[in-house]
């Protein structure tokens, strides 16, 4: 086909206006896709420094929840932690990541970073920040000295876990009140420690300080213990044995075969050593159960009870495999273990009751001349007017803390973020 000259002249002014339009559409484009990359290369910049300030305020919680750590160390540590893990970011981010513990026990670590940006830094000017942050903390800094270890709570109307009513109180000063499901405060009771935690919800009010919800669930520390001696406990036992009026009485270690009533005013001493009841024990009247260097530990189903204006004055196993422990229970033990007396003044060791209940509705004080105690229980239910009173001295009391409570806390639960 032939064109004149004029058609030709006009193709040649059609392409060259589509080269023209053509590029001035590509250097937009162009644009485009390099803002798209840089945005995306941002983002996962953000998300990488991110992950190392996470993972750095975890390492730095661990740190500080090991014995004789200090801020100091822990610091540094962590901010050497964080630059290590980003450092080949380094050729184009400037990063600096700084560590401290806030003054909820957290340990934060914060990182600021600057790459550069579009135009030689003008957009945005000085080039893009990137600003991360995380919050940690170790779970059990502070000893462990009230664990409730609730089996389920589906009944609503029988609060489970730690339970303080009417005008009771815990008082553990410097360490760890924790229940594995719920606590709860009715009418003026009230929960003062260093650290108050449920893995559920914390209910009612008078908690000092405010206690914290939602924290994870701490392990049973003594759950691989073998506690129940089979086969020496008779199907049919003798009669009781009770200790009235004004009798003095030591019961030697050993496996007691027959239920204890220790009555009038009455004083039985247990000798050093274990002493494993196949039946109840059951301290009344204005009698007097003592001890020192002594575990009770009572079979499947059997109970403890001091009441009335009986005395109790335990302390702990200082040897051996209880080493530490006062009262102990079996694991198919569901009972409840009542302190109904104001007058029990020691118990200096660790009770442990995995599946079974204390209930203290003493009208004073419990446990208050203890050097240390260690509760743990399915459920813990204070009444009336009793006043439990945890000590940490676990310096020089002559009975060592099993290992996993008090000053002798596992680290195995580690750490969370909080934020």
């Amino acid at each position: 086909m032939l064109f004149s000259t004029g058609q030709k002249t006009k193709r040649r002014g059609e392409r060259g206006n589509l080269v023209v339009i053509t590029g001035l559409i590509a250097v937009p484009l162009a644009m485009i896709v390099v803002i798209t990359i840089e945005m995306v290369s941002l983002s996962s910049e953000k998300a990488r420094m991110q992950a190392a300030v996470d993972a750095a305020a975890l390492a730095g919680a661990r740190e500080m929840a090991v014995a004789g750590s200090n801020a100091r160390d822990a610091n540094g540590f962590a901010e050497t932690f964080a630059l290590n893990q980003v450092s080949d970011l380094s050729p184009r981010v400037a990063m600096n990541f700084t560590a401290s513990q806030n003054a909820n026990g957290g340990f934060q670590v914060s990182g600021v970073g600057v790459r550069g940006s579009f135009f030689g830094n003008m957009v945005p000017p000085g080039g893009f920040t990137i600003r991360v942050s995380a919050i940690a903390e170790a779970l059990n800094q502070q000893p462990l000295c009230v664990l409730a270890l609730p089996e389920n709570e589906d009944d609503e109307d029988e609060p489970s876990g730690l339970v303080a009513q009417m005008t009771s109180s815990v008082q553990a000063t410097n360490c760890l009140v924790h229940s594995n499901g719920s606590m709860t405060t009715q009418n003026s009771a009230t929960v003062s420690a260093g650290t108050i935690q449920a893995s559920r919800t914390a209910k009612g009010t008078g908690y000092s300080p405010a206690a914290n919800n939602g924290a994870l669930k701490v392990t049973d520390p003594f759950k691989g213990r073998a506690i129940r001696r089979n086969g020496v406990c008779l199907s049919t036992p003798p009669a009781p044995r009770t200790v009235t009026g004004g009798t003095v009485f030591t019961l030697n270690s050993g496996i007691h075969q027959e239920e204890l009533i220790v009555s009038g005013n009455a004083t039985v001493t247990l000798g050093p050593g274990d002493h494993y009841f196949c039946n109840a024990v059951t301290v009344k009247g204005n009698g007097t159960l003592q001890g020192t260097d002594v575990v009770m530990i009572f079979h499947d189903n059997q109970t403890f009870r001091a009441t009335e204006s009986s005395k109790i004055s335990l302390t702990g196993r200082a040897t051996g495999t209880w080493s530490g422990f006062v009262i102990v229970t079996s694991r198919d033990n569901e009972e409840q273990m009542e302190i109904s007396s104001s007058l029990v003044d020691r118990l200096l060791g660790t009770i442990y009751l995995p599946n079974a209940e204390l209930l203290i509705n003493a009208a004073g004080a419990v446990a208050e001349d203890s050097k240390w105690s260690v509760v743990v229980a399915k459920d813990i239910i204070l009444d009336k007017k009793a006043r439990l009173v945890i000590n940490t001295d676990y310096t020089g009391s002559g009975v060592p803390v099993p290992i996993g409570v008090g000053d002798k806390k596992l680290n195995s639960n580690g750490t969370r973020l909080r934020q």
